[in-house]
């Protein structure tokens, strides 16, 4: 897989800006004074995001979504459903197509929620980006079309397994974390740089209930690290995000070339290949129970 297709397949992680796309039909786009109200209950629901895509279907909403994104997997129903966005770039005629009466996305897609509110469309924005406003998230979706009872079971789930990594992490060292996300070798067989979790809401969180420690203490949020950051920073256990049709034991031989690094003298490499992993929903207490065994195997083994 080239690197711009994996960039891509990172769809979640938010490394680079959205782009600002022309709209079609001008009249159609002319700025109404105030969006309309969310409805009591949404019949056609457009999602702009795998995560609201994820939590729509968690909460039974399946049935109502008409519109996906592109990178819209899971569940393999989502699939099926008409594609009318990329990452960033909507298709607003196809949007329209779809007459909805409700359109969910991330709230840091501004542009899009501006030009779908100038469409007359009811408009609902989602903050994923940490564990807080997912769960948030979550609740509001359930509370606003009448799905509460089901809101409350997964919130429910989500806090016991939360409650479960910090039962495991709890009197324990707290091991030093490279979390990648991206990585190059340009064909040289080994490493070449890096793309890390830093202060990213979402994910740094997870590696601290899971009872490690960032080992970027910096102030980006997705560092870019080289080869010679990674040895600097010699972290104990290093977790790599790729595809599942990624060559796992290529990726291996790459990183087994930084030898020196303490993670690599020690066997503590892992490779997180479901896209659940990028993915800031519901099934995010997959990813925590991956972190927790891999940072401290000894207290999962203990208490399971």
């Amino acid at each position: 897989m080239s690197g711009d297709s994996f960039k891509t397949w990172l769809f979640q992680i938010a490394l680079f800006s959205g782009f600002i796309l022309a709209c079609w039909g001008h009249h159609a786009l002319e700025r109404l004074s105030a969006p309309p109200p969310w409805p009591a209950e949404p019949k056609r629901i457009i999602s702009l995001a795998p995560s609201v895509t994820e939590t729509l279907y968690a909460l039974g909403l399946g049935p109502q979504v008409v519109g996906v994104t592109q990178f819209c997997w899971y569940p393999p129903e989502a699939k099926a459903k008409p594609i009318v966005a990329g990452f960033s770039d909507v298709n607003y005629e196809a949007v329209v197509r779809q007459k909805p009466d409700l359109a969910v996305l991330p709230r840091d897609k501004v542009e899009n929620r501006l030009d779908l509110e100038r469409l007359g469309l009811s408009v609902m924005t989602l903050d994923t980006r940490s564990l807080a406003g997912l769960m948030e998230a979550i609740n509001v979706v359930g509370r606003s079309t009448g799905h509460q009872a089901e809101a409350a079971h997964i919130l429910d789930g989500m806090e016991e397994s939360l409650a479960r990594a910090r039962a495991r992490a709890a009197g324990q060292t707290q091991p030093r974390i490279l979390f990648s996300v991206m990585h190059s070798y340009e064909g040289l067989g080994y490493i070449t740089e890096i793309n890390a979790v830093g202060r990213d809401g979402f994910f740094s969180e997870m590696i601290e209930i899971a009872g490690g420690r960032n080992v970027y203490q910096g102030a980006l949020s997705f560092p870019r690290l080289s080869r010679e950051a990674v040895i600097f920073l010699d972290p104990e256990v290093i977790i790599d995000i790729i595809p599942a049709n990624e060559n796992l034991e290529a990726v291996r031989r790459d990183w087994l070339n930084l030898s020196m690094v303490s993670a690599i003298k020690n066997n503590r490499l892992f490779f997180l290949t479901d896209e659940a992993d990028t993915v800031p929903g519901p099934r995010f207490p997959q990813t925590l129970e991956k972190l927790s065994r891999a940072f401290h195997p000894r207290a999962s083994d203990a208490k399971n």
